[in-house]
């Protein structure tokens, strides 16, 4: 994979957003001012609205990956009221001027309570060899809330995308994710002999890199003082906006040549890396290298070839880490405006990087304006720096 041709932004109240690398512009392509889905009929909207089983203000885009040209997000279950957890961006069939949500692969697989079904999508990585996605199913619902459901146990689904038929799940032992606290968060692949054989998994509520072993059907996981948030980093300034958290393991990447796996804590500075061939022996002793500082805090990550790339929460940027000798940090593109927040990544085929920026810290801290668009950007214009 060569570098990043150009870059595409998805953002919550919301835009599309392309940057053309050879003009060095970005402009919005799509924007939308709360999340809306593509429902059976007007009936079930209703009946879904009545029963507050959908609650607009607390549905929010967060993970994102792009497969055959399609554009598939999640929307975490943190709060009730989320009738979809994963889904597939598509043209609003009464308004084509305007994107709406398909529940991913159908409405059924969204049902709560259902331990067959999706409880609650919180990131996915697509394999386009095959056209499988692995889907991370955290199995909790409403964990931002005071009373969070346990309603299932953690599991990793692989769906045929390009087929549409389910291929596996591997369901993870309360012993391995816990069914009452685990946060599981991002998942990268890793790759032997050209076949995804491994998956790695943050888990950033208790500290823990997941790891499944997709030939044996068995998971496990490692534990390290690097996976932790750092001392005196549990306030995030955003704007005028203060975010109190402690999220640890958060953001993960894989390395082009499946060498290293790259990781942070939300609430950190330190970038760190650890080589596959320890994560793939369950009985390894974990040996992890330091990178170096970031200057900013970051959620997702990806990588190519050329360099890592990240957000800058407070800077309201995209960063990347060249790999070459002597590299430093630089600044890809900003913009206060619409990439508050940069939440998640994804590579296409084209080599475009997408991304999604939410207002991650507004909806946490119940300052997200619904009552129209918090963003006018239809027009803007960005500058890739570095």
């Amino acid at each position: 994979m060569a570098d990043v041709h150009s870059v595409i932004v998805l953002v919550l109240l919301s835009f599309l957003y392309i940057q053309d690398v050879s003009t060095q512009e970005a402009g919005i392509v799509n924007h939308w001012e709360s999340v809306g889905y593509s429902w059976p009929n007007e009936t079930t909207k209703q009946n879904y609205i009545m029963k507050k089983k959908f609650v607009v203000e607390n549905n929010i885009i967060s993970g994102i990956k792009v497969l055959d040209g399609n554009v598939y997000v999640t929307v975490p279950r943190w709060r009730p009221g989320v009738p979809s957890t994963l889904n597939k961006v598509i043209t609003d069939p009464t308004n084509t001027d305007e994107s709406i949500l398909e529940p991913y692969p159908n409405w059924e697989m969204q049902t709560l309570g259902d331990c067959n079904a999706l409880q609650y999508a919180q990131s996915m990585e697509v394999d386009p060899n095959t056209g499988y996605m692995w889907i991370i199913d955290v199995g909790r619902t409403d964990i931002l809330t005071d009373h969070p459901q346990n309603l299932c146990p953690a599991k990793l689904i692989i769906y045929d995308v390009r087929n549409d038929k389910l291929v596996h799940v591997h369901e993870f032992p309360d012993a391995v994710v816990s069914r009452t606290s685990n946060f599981l968060n991002d998942i990268v692949l890793d790759y032997v002999n050209g076949a995804a054989s491994f998956a790695y998994i943050t888990d950033s509520v208790d500290a823990k890199l997941i790891v499944y072993d997709h030939e044996r059907d068995v998971s496990y996981f490692f534990k390290h003082p690097s996976m932790e948030v750092e001392e005196a980093v549990e306030s995030i300034l955003i704007g005028d906006n203060t975010l109190t958290m402690r999220v640890h393991l958060n953001g993960i990447a894989m390395s082009y040549d499946f060498r290293f796996v790259y990781f942070c804590a939300l609430n950190a500075y330190s970038l760190y890396r650890v080589p596959t061939n320890v994560l793939r022996k369950q009985s390894s002793t974990f040996y992890v290298e330091r990178v170096d500082r970031k200057n900013d805090f970051s959620d997702g990550m990806v990588a190519t070839d050329k360099a890592l790339y990240y957000g800058g929460l407070t800077k309201y940027a995209v960063n990347k880490w060249p790999f070459s000798q002597k590299s430093t940090e630089m600044l890809v593109i900003s913009n206060d405006t619409s990439l508050r927040w940069v939440d998640s990544f994804a590579m296409d085929d084209q080599e475009n990087l997408w991304l999604v920026a939410n207002g991650l810290d507004l909806f946490l801290t119940g300052r997200m304006d619904y009552s129209g668009l918090l963003y006018d950007c239809s027009h803007s214009k960005a500058t890739l720096g570095g």
